[in-house]
Protein backbone atom coordinates (compact mmCIF):
# COMPACT_ATOMS: atom_id res chain seq x y z
CA UNK A 1 0.00 0.00 0.00
CA UNK A 2 2.98 2.32 0.40
CA UNK A 3 3.51 4.70 -2.46
CA UNK A 4 6.17 7.26 -3.29
CA UNK A 5 5.53 10.31 -5.37
CA UNK A 6 8.27 11.66 -7.46
CA UNK A 7 7.37 15.15 -7.88
CA UNK A 8 9.06 17.47 -10.20
CA UNK A 9 8.60 21.11 -10.64
CA UNK A 10 8.77 22.66 -14.18
CA UNK A 11 12.60 23.15 -14.99
CA UNK A 12 12.39 26.76 -16.23
CA UNK A 13 12.94 28.44 -12.84
CA UNK A 14 16.17 26.52 -12.21
CA UNK A 15 17.45 27.27 -15.73
CA UNK A 16 16.69 30.95 -15.22
CA UNK A 17 18.62 31.00 -11.93
CA UNK A 18 21.53 29.23 -13.63
CA UNK A 19 21.64 31.71 -16.51
CA UNK A 20 21.36 34.70 -14.17
CA UNK A 21 24.31 33.40 -12.17
CA UNK A 22 26.34 33.03 -15.36
CA UNK A 23 25.25 36.46 -16.50
CA UNK A 24 26.23 37.94 -13.16
CA UNK A 25 29.62 36.28 -13.44
CA UNK A 26 30.10 37.78 -16.90
CA UNK A 27 29.11 41.22 -15.70
CA UNK A 28 31.35 41.01 -12.65
CA UNK A 29 34.25 39.77 -14.75
CA UNK A 30 34.06 42.78 -17.04
CA UNK A 31 33.57 45.19 -14.17
CA UNK A 32 36.43 43.75 -12.14
CA UNK A 33 39.02 42.71 -14.64
CA UNK A 34 38.81 45.55 -17.15
CA UNK A 35 39.65 48.06 -14.40
CA UNK A 36 43.15 49.41 -14.43
CA UNK A 37 45.76 48.07 -12.05
CA UNK A 38 45.83 51.41 -10.26
CA UNK A 39 42.07 51.41 -9.65
CA UNK A 40 42.21 47.83 -8.41
CA UNK A 41 44.95 48.76 -5.94
CA UNK A 42 42.87 51.68 -4.67
CA UNK A 43 39.69 49.65 -4.21
CA UNK A 44 40.63 46.19 -2.93
CA UNK A 45 37.81 45.87 -0.42
CA UNK A 46 35.14 46.77 -2.97
CA UNK A 47 36.65 44.52 -5.64
CA UNK A 48 36.86 41.57 -3.23
CA UNK A 49 33.21 42.02 -2.22
CA UNK A 50 32.20 42.11 -5.90
CA UNK A 51 34.18 38.99 -6.70
CA UNK A 52 32.48 37.20 -3.78
CA UNK A 53 29.02 38.46 -4.79
CA UNK A 54 28.45 40.25 -1.47
CA UNK A 55 26.18 43.09 -2.54
CA UNK A 56 25.81 45.00 0.73
CA UNK A 57 29.53 44.98 1.47
CA UNK A 58 30.27 46.03 -2.11
CA UNK A 59 27.80 48.93 -1.94
CA UNK A 60 29.33 50.16 1.32
CA UNK A 61 32.87 49.92 -0.02
CA UNK A 62 32.05 51.62 -3.34
CA UNK A 63 30.20 54.36 -1.46
CA UNK A 64 33.35 55.03 0.55
CA UNK A 65 35.33 55.34 -2.67
CA UNK A 66 32.75 57.69 -4.19
CA UNK A 67 32.71 59.82 -1.05
CA UNK A 68 36.39 60.57 -1.77
CA UNK A 69 36.09 60.55 -5.57
CA UNK A 70 32.51 61.23 -6.81
CA UNK A 71 33.49 60.83 -10.47
CA UNK A 72 35.18 57.44 -10.11
CA UNK A 73 33.67 55.52 -13.03
CA UNK A 74 34.80 52.13 -11.76
CA UNK A 75 33.10 52.77 -8.41
CA UNK A 76 29.90 53.96 -10.10
CA UNK A 77 29.79 50.83 -12.25
CA UNK A 78 30.54 48.56 -9.30
CA UNK A 79 27.91 50.10 -7.05
CA UNK A 80 25.34 50.14 -9.86
CA UNK A 81 25.94 46.43 -10.44
CA UNK A 82 25.62 45.65 -6.72
CA UNK A 83 22.38 47.64 -6.57
CA UNK A 84 21.22 45.56 -9.55
CA UNK A 85 21.92 42.37 -7.61
CA UNK A 86 19.55 43.70 -4.95
CA UNK A 87 16.96 44.69 -7.60
CA UNK A 88 17.18 48.32 -6.49
CA UNK A 89 16.70 49.55 -10.03
CA UNK A 90 16.33 53.28 -9.30
CA UNK A 91 19.70 53.51 -7.53
CA UNK A 92 21.35 51.15 -10.03
CA UNK A 93 20.17 53.26 -12.98
CA UNK A 94 21.21 56.51 -11.27
CA UNK A 95 24.78 55.26 -10.82
CA UNK A 96 25.09 53.69 -14.26
CA UNK A 97 23.71 56.80 -15.96
CA UNK A 98 26.32 58.91 -14.15
CA UNK A 99 29.00 56.48 -15.35
CA UNK A 100 27.66 56.64 -18.91
CA UNK A 101 27.78 60.42 -18.79
CA UNK A 102 31.46 60.31 -17.90
CA UNK A 103 32.54 57.36 -20.10
CA UNK A 104 29.89 56.77 -22.80
CA UNK A 105 32.11 54.46 -24.88
CA UNK A 106 33.71 52.47 -22.08
CA UNK A 107 33.00 48.76 -22.66
CA UNK A 108 32.73 47.91 -18.96
CA UNK A 109 30.25 50.74 -18.43
CA UNK A 110 28.15 49.70 -21.42
CA UNK A 111 28.24 46.06 -20.34
CA UNK A 112 27.03 46.87 -16.83
CA UNK A 113 24.34 49.17 -18.24
CA UNK A 114 23.17 46.34 -20.52
CA UNK A 115 22.89 43.80 -17.72
CA UNK A 116 21.12 46.21 -15.37
CA UNK A 117 18.58 46.97 -18.09
CA UNK A 118 18.16 43.26 -18.88
CA UNK A 119 17.72 42.27 -15.22
CA UNK A 120 15.09 44.98 -14.74
CA UNK A 121 13.11 43.79 -17.78
CA UNK A 122 14.09 46.63 -20.17
CA UNK A 123 15.22 44.23 -22.86
CA UNK A 124 15.11 46.68 -25.77
CA UNK A 125 17.35 49.13 -23.92
CA UNK A 126 19.68 46.33 -22.90
CA UNK A 127 20.11 45.22 -26.49
CA UNK A 128 20.98 48.76 -27.54
CA UNK A 129 23.78 48.88 -24.98
CA UNK A 130 25.20 45.53 -26.10
CA UNK A 131 24.92 46.52 -29.78
CA UNK A 132 26.79 49.71 -28.96
CA UNK A 133 29.56 47.60 -27.48
CA UNK A 134 29.75 45.60 -30.72
CA UNK A 135 29.91 48.80 -32.75
CA UNK A 136 32.99 49.77 -30.75
CA UNK A 137 34.52 46.28 -30.55
CA UNK A 138 32.93 43.93 -33.13
CA UNK A 139 34.55 40.78 -31.69
CA UNK A 140 33.76 41.51 -28.05
CA UNK A 141 32.70 38.25 -26.37
CA UNK A 142 31.00 40.02 -23.47
CA UNK A 143 28.68 41.95 -25.78
CA UNK A 144 27.70 38.79 -27.64
CA UNK A 145 26.97 36.98 -24.38
CA UNK A 146 24.96 39.95 -23.19
CA UNK A 147 22.77 39.80 -26.29
CA UNK A 148 22.26 36.04 -25.80
CA UNK A 149 21.37 36.31 -22.11
CA UNK A 150 19.09 39.27 -22.74
CA UNK A 151 17.19 37.28 -25.39
CA UNK A 152 16.86 34.32 -23.00
CA UNK A 153 15.56 36.46 -20.15
CA UNK A 154 13.12 38.07 -22.58
CA UNK A 155 11.72 34.62 -23.40
CA UNK A 156 13.15 34.58 -26.94
CA UNK A 157 14.49 31.07 -26.46
CA UNK A 158 15.25 30.12 -30.07
CA UNK A 159 17.09 33.36 -30.70
CA UNK A 160 18.99 32.99 -27.43
CA UNK A 161 20.00 29.38 -28.19
CA UNK A 162 21.29 30.32 -31.64
CA UNK A 163 23.21 33.26 -30.18
CA UNK A 164 24.83 31.09 -27.51
CA UNK A 165 25.75 28.43 -30.08
CA UNK A 166 27.37 31.05 -32.30
CA UNK A 167 29.49 32.17 -29.34
CA UNK A 168 30.40 28.54 -28.66
CA UNK A 169 31.63 28.14 -32.24
CA UNK A 170 33.69 31.34 -32.02
CA UNK A 171 35.14 30.47 -28.61
CA UNK A 172 35.38 26.66 -28.63
CA UNK A 173 37.18 26.42 -25.29
CA UNK A 174 34.23 27.94 -23.35
CA UNK A 175 31.63 25.78 -21.57
CA UNK A 176 29.41 28.73 -20.60
CA UNK A 177 27.81 29.39 -24.01
CA UNK A 178 26.89 25.72 -24.37
CA UNK A 179 25.25 25.87 -20.93
CA UNK A 180 23.34 28.96 -22.04
CA UNK A 181 22.23 27.18 -25.20
CA UNK A 182 21.13 24.16 -23.16
CA UNK A 183 19.05 26.32 -20.83
CA UNK A 184 17.40 28.12 -23.74
CA UNK A 185 16.64 24.84 -25.53
CA UNK A 186 15.03 23.25 -22.49
CA UNK A 187 13.00 26.42 -21.85
CA UNK A 188 11.65 25.93 -25.37
CA UNK A 189 10.82 22.28 -24.64
CA UNK A 190 13.62 20.95 -26.85
CA UNK A 191 14.96 18.28 -24.51
CA UNK A 192 17.07 16.37 -27.03
CA UNK A 193 18.81 19.49 -28.35
CA UNK A 194 19.24 20.76 -24.80
CA UNK A 195 20.98 17.53 -23.79
CA UNK A 196 23.30 17.81 -26.80
CA UNK A 197 24.32 21.33 -25.71
CA UNK A 198 24.94 20.29 -22.11
CA UNK A 199 27.02 17.33 -23.32
CA UNK A 200 29.20 19.76 -25.28
CA UNK A 201 29.69 21.84 -22.13
CA UNK A 202 30.53 18.74 -20.10
CA UNK A 203 33.06 17.61 -22.71
CA UNK A 204 34.87 20.96 -22.41
CA UNK A 205 34.66 21.08 -18.59
CA UNK A 206 33.82 17.64 -17.13
CA UNK A 207 33.71 19.01 -13.57
CA UNK A 208 31.24 21.80 -14.38
CA UNK A 209 28.30 21.41 -12.00
CA UNK A 210 25.96 23.52 -14.17
CA UNK A 211 26.62 21.27 -17.16
CA UNK A 212 26.00 18.10 -15.15
CA UNK A 213 22.79 19.31 -13.51
CA UNK A 214 21.57 20.76 -16.81
CA UNK A 215 22.09 17.43 -18.54
CA UNK A 216 20.04 15.68 -15.85
CA UNK A 217 17.26 18.25 -16.29
CA UNK A 218 17.23 17.61 -20.02
CA UNK A 219 17.11 13.83 -19.55
CA UNK A 220 14.27 14.14 -17.01
CA UNK A 221 12.22 16.64 -19.00
CA UNK A 222 8.62 15.44 -19.67
CA UNK A 223 8.67 13.11 -22.66
CA UNK A 224 6.46 12.48 -25.66
CA UNK A 225 6.04 8.83 -24.65
CA UNK A 226 7.03 6.51 -21.80
CA UNK A 227 6.79 2.73 -21.67
CA UNK A 228 7.22 0.96 -18.32
CA UNK A 229 7.34 -2.83 -17.95
CA UNK A 230 7.65 -4.70 -14.64
CA UNK A 231 8.00 -8.42 -13.93
CA UNK A 232 8.80 -10.42 -10.82
CA UNK A 233 8.16 -13.26 -8.44
CA UNK A 234 6.14 -13.63 -5.22
CA UNK A 235 6.98 -16.26 -2.57
CA UNK A 236 4.57 -17.69 0.01
CA UNK A 237 2.22 -19.20 -2.53
CA UNK A 238 2.48 -16.51 -5.19
CA UNK A 239 3.77 -16.82 -8.72
CA UNK A 240 6.20 -15.26 -11.19
CA UNK A 241 5.30 -13.35 -14.31
CA UNK A 242 4.54 -10.04 -15.94
CA UNK A 243 3.24 -7.56 -13.37
CA UNK A 244 2.63 -4.26 -15.04
CA UNK A 245 2.77 -2.50 -18.41
CA UNK A 246 2.13 1.23 -18.62
CA UNK A 247 2.13 3.53 -21.63
CA UNK A 248 2.13 7.24 -20.84
CA UNK A 249 2.60 10.59 -22.55
CA UNK A 250 3.28 14.10 -21.31
CA UNK A 251 0.96 15.88 -23.73
CA UNK A 252 2.30 19.12 -22.27
CA UNK A 253 5.14 19.67 -19.78
CA UNK A 254 2.46 19.90 -17.07
CA UNK A 255 -0.04 17.26 -18.18
CA UNK A 256 0.48 13.48 -18.27
CA UNK A 257 -1.97 10.78 -19.39
CA UNK A 258 -1.52 7.04 -19.06
CA UNK A 259 -2.99 3.59 -19.64
CA UNK A 260 -1.86 0.67 -17.49
CA UNK A 261 -2.27 -3.11 -17.32
CA UNK A 262 -1.76 -4.52 -13.80
CA UNK A 263 -1.71 -8.25 -13.06
CA UNK A 264 -0.15 -8.03 -9.60
CA UNK A 265 -3.20 -9.37 -7.74
CA UNK A 266 -3.18 -12.56 -9.80
CA UNK A 267 0.42 -13.27 -8.82
CA UNK A 268 0.42 -12.02 -5.21
CA UNK A 269 -2.77 -13.77 -4.05
CA UNK A 270 -1.89 -17.41 -3.21
CA UNK A 271 -5.40 -18.71 -3.91
CA UNK A 272 -5.53 -17.12 -7.35
CA UNK A 273 -1.90 -18.01 -8.13
CA UNK A 274 -2.34 -21.71 -7.24
CA UNK A 275 -5.58 -21.91 -9.24
CA UNK A 276 -4.04 -20.10 -12.21
CA UNK A 277 -6.89 -17.59 -12.21
CA UNK A 278 -6.52 -14.03 -13.43
CA UNK A 279 -7.58 -10.86 -11.64
CA UNK A 280 -6.25 -8.30 -14.05
CA UNK A 281 -6.90 -4.57 -13.71
CA UNK A 282 -6.91 -1.98 -16.46
CA UNK A 283 -6.36 1.69 -15.63
CA UNK A 284 -6.55 5.01 -17.46
CA UNK A 285 -5.75 8.29 -15.81
CA UNK A 286 -4.15 11.68 -15.94
CA UNK A 287 -2.11 14.16 -13.94
CA UNK A 288 -1.91 17.92 -14.27
CA UNK A 289 0.16 20.58 -12.55
CA UNK A 290 -2.39 23.34 -12.14
CA UNK A 291 0.04 25.83 -10.60
CA UNK A 292 3.52 25.98 -9.15
CA UNK A 293 2.07 24.71 -5.86
CA UNK A 294 -0.61 22.14 -6.80
CA UNK A 295 -0.64 18.87 -8.73
CA UNK A 296 -3.82 16.86 -9.16
CA UNK A 297 -4.40 13.39 -10.60
CA UNK A 298 -7.34 11.09 -11.27
CA UNK A 299 -7.53 7.45 -12.32
CA UNK A 300 -10.22 4.99 -13.31
CA UNK A 301 -9.74 1.24 -13.25
CA UNK A 302 -11.65 -1.94 -14.05
CA UNK A 303 -10.69 -5.18 -12.29
CA UNK A 304 -11.78 -8.41 -13.99
CA UNK A 305 -12.20 -10.98 -11.19
CA UNK A 306 -12.78 -14.76 -11.33
CA UNK A 307 -16.27 -16.32 -11.33
CA UNK A 308 -17.71 -13.47 -13.40
CA UNK A 309 -17.14 -10.86 -10.71
CA UNK A 310 -15.67 -7.42 -11.31
CA UNK A 311 -14.77 -4.20 -9.55
CA UNK A 312 -14.40 -0.56 -10.57
CA UNK A 313 -11.65 1.63 -9.13
CA UNK A 314 -11.90 5.42 -8.82
CA UNK A 315 -8.90 7.27 -7.43
CA UNK A 316 -8.04 10.96 -6.91
CA UNK A 317 -4.97 12.57 -5.40
CA UNK A 318 -3.76 16.10 -4.74
CA UNK A 319 -0.23 17.24 -3.96
CA UNK A 320 0.54 20.64 -2.47
CA UNK A 321 4.09 21.93 -2.98
CA UNK A 322 5.60 24.39 -0.53
CA UNK A 323 8.87 25.37 1.03
CA UNK A 324 8.31 22.57 3.54
CA UNK A 325 8.13 19.90 0.82
CA UNK A 326 5.21 18.09 -0.79
CA UNK A 327 1.98 17.23 1.02
CA UNK A 328 -0.28 14.60 -0.53
CA UNK A 329 -3.84 13.59 0.16
CA UNK A 330 -5.67 10.89 -1.77
CA UNK A 331 -8.62 8.57 -1.79
CA UNK A 332 -9.93 5.56 -3.65
CA UNK A 333 -13.34 3.89 -3.84
CA UNK A 334 -13.84 0.52 -5.49
CA UNK A 335 -17.43 -0.72 -5.94
CA UNK A 336 -17.63 -4.52 -6.20
CA UNK A 337 -20.13 -6.46 -8.27
CA UNK A 338 -21.25 -8.32 -5.10
CA UNK A 339 -22.61 -5.09 -3.66
CA UNK A 340 -19.91 -3.89 -1.27
CA UNK A 341 -17.43 -1.05 -1.82
CA UNK A 342 -13.75 -0.98 -0.82
CA UNK A 343 -12.53 2.42 0.44
CA UNK A 344 -9.09 3.85 0.99
CA UNK A 345 -7.85 7.25 2.14
CA UNK A 346 -4.23 8.23 2.67
CA UNK A 347 -2.08 11.23 3.47
CA UNK A 348 1.64 11.90 3.62
CA UNK A 349 4.30 14.54 3.47
CA UNK A 350 7.65 14.45 1.69
CA UNK A 351 10.32 16.26 3.71
CA UNK A 352 13.43 17.44 1.88
CA UNK A 353 16.35 16.75 4.23
CA UNK A 354 19.02 17.99 1.84
CA UNK A 355 19.90 18.19 -1.81
CA UNK A 356 19.61 14.42 -2.27
CA UNK A 357 17.82 13.11 0.82
CA UNK A 358 14.10 12.96 1.55
CA UNK A 359 11.81 11.29 4.06
CA UNK A 360 8.10 10.62 3.54
CA UNK A 361 5.82 9.40 6.33
CA UNK A 362 2.34 8.31 5.21
CA UNK A 363 -0.83 7.01 6.85
CA UNK A 364 -3.36 4.71 5.14
CA UNK A 365 -6.91 3.90 6.27
CA UNK A 366 -8.92 1.24 4.44
CA UNK A 367 -12.25 -0.58 4.66
CA UNK A 368 -12.37 -3.68 2.45
CA UNK A 369 -14.37 -6.77 1.67
CA UNK A 370 -17.96 -7.83 2.25
CA UNK A 371 -17.20 -8.12 5.98
CA UNK A 372 -16.03 -4.49 6.01
CA UNK A 373 -12.61 -5.14 7.51
CA UNK A 374 -10.93 -1.95 8.77
CA UNK A 375 -7.19 -1.50 8.40
CA UNK A 376 -4.80 1.28 9.31
CA UNK A 377 -1.18 1.41 8.32
CA UNK A 378 1.65 3.91 8.93
CA UNK A 379 4.68 3.83 6.63
CA UNK A 380 7.92 5.79 6.60
CA UNK A 381 10.06 5.96 3.46
CA UNK A 382 13.53 7.46 3.18
CA UNK A 383 15.34 7.97 -0.12
CA UNK A 384 18.70 9.11 -1.44
CA UNK A 385 18.41 10.42 -5.01
CA UNK A 386 21.40 11.79 -6.90
CA UNK A 387 19.39 12.26 -10.10
CA UNK A 388 21.26 9.46 -11.85
CA UNK A 389 20.74 6.90 -9.11
CA UNK A 390 18.16 6.51 -6.34
CA UNK A 391 17.85 4.08 -3.46
CA UNK A 392 15.22 4.04 -0.73
CA UNK A 393 13.94 1.96 2.16
CA UNK A 394 10.46 1.95 3.70
CA UNK A 395 9.06 0.28 6.77
CA UNK A 396 5.61 0.32 8.29
CA UNK A 397 3.02 -1.43 10.31
CA UNK A 398 -0.59 -1.35 11.36
CA UNK A 399 -3.59 -3.43 12.27
CA UNK A 400 -6.59 -5.13 10.68
CA UNK A 401 -9.89 -5.24 12.58
CA UNK A 402 -12.13 -7.99 11.21
CA UNK A 403 -15.16 -10.02 12.26
CA UNK A 404 -13.21 -13.02 10.96
CA UNK A 405 -10.75 -14.04 13.70
CA UNK A 406 -8.32 -15.37 11.12
CA UNK A 407 -8.13 -12.00 9.41
CA UNK A 408 -7.83 -9.96 12.62
CA UNK A 409 -4.38 -8.83 13.79
CA UNK A 410 -1.27 -6.81 13.06
CA UNK A 411 0.36 -6.07 9.70
CA UNK A 412 3.99 -5.36 8.90
CA UNK A 413 5.74 -4.24 5.71
CA UNK A 414 9.31 -3.49 4.74
CA UNK A 415 10.45 -2.68 1.23
CA UNK A 416 13.32 -1.25 -0.76
CA UNK A 417 13.51 0.55 -4.10
CA UNK A 418 16.42 1.24 -6.41
CA UNK A 419 16.51 3.04 -9.73
CA UNK A 420 19.35 3.95 -12.09
CA UNK A 421 19.59 5.95 -15.29
CA UNK A 422 20.63 4.10 -18.45
CA UNK A 423 21.30 5.67 -21.82
CA UNK A 424 20.50 9.10 -20.43
CA UNK A 425 16.76 9.04 -20.98
CA UNK A 426 15.80 5.60 -19.62
CA UNK A 427 15.78 3.94 -16.20
CA UNK A 428 15.95 0.45 -14.69
CA UNK A 429 14.18 -0.33 -11.41
CA UNK A 430 14.27 -2.87 -8.60
CA UNK A 431 11.71 -3.38 -5.83
CA UNK A 432 11.95 -5.87 -2.97
CA UNK A 433 9.10 -6.08 -0.44
CA UNK A 434 8.09 -8.22 2.53
CA UNK A 435 4.43 -8.23 3.66
CA UNK A 436 3.11 -9.92 6.79
CA UNK A 437 -0.66 -9.90 7.40
CA UNK A 438 -3.01 -12.08 9.44
CA UNK A 439 -3.99 -14.11 6.36
CA UNK A 440 -0.80 -14.26 4.28
CA UNK A 441 2.93 -13.52 4.39
CA UNK A 442 4.95 -13.09 1.22
CA UNK A 443 8.15 -11.70 -0.22
CA UNK A 444 8.08 -10.06 -3.65
CA UNK A 445 10.95 -9.16 -5.98
CA UNK A 446 10.23 -6.99 -9.01
CA UNK A 447 12.42 -5.62 -11.78
CA UNK A 448 11.33 -2.98 -14.26
CA UNK A 449 12.45 -0.72 -17.04
CA UNK A 450 11.12 2.64 -18.24
CA UNK A 451 11.88 3.67 -21.82
CA UNK A 452 11.35 7.34 -22.66
CA UNK A 453 11.05 9.11 -26.01
CA UNK A 454 12.25 12.72 -25.60
CA UNK A 455 10.86 15.77 -27.33
CA UNK A 456 12.75 17.12 -30.32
Amino acid sequence: MAATIEIKRPPKSEARRTSIRLGLMSAVALVVFTSSAIAFAQEPEAEQAMAAGRAEQAIAAWSNVLARDPDNVNALVGRATAYGWQKDWALAEADINRALGRAPDDLAVLNAAGYIAAWSGKHGLAERYFERMLAIAPDNEGAKKGIAYNAYWAGENERAANAFQQIAYEFPDRAEPWIGAGNARIAAGQARRSAAAFREAKAIDPANAEARSGLRRAYDYPTVAELSVWAGDTSGGGDAGLRLVELASWITPRTRVHARFDDGLSLDNPVLARAGQNATTYFVGGQNQFSDSFIGSVEFGYRDLPLGEDQQVYKAEGVYLSGLGATKLGGQISPHSEGFTDRLVYAGHNFRLGQHLSFEPSVYLARTGASRDDEWRAVGYGEYNSGDFAIGVGVGGGNVSSVNPAADGGVFTIFGNASARIGGWHRVHLNVAREETPLVDFTRILVGVTLRLPRN
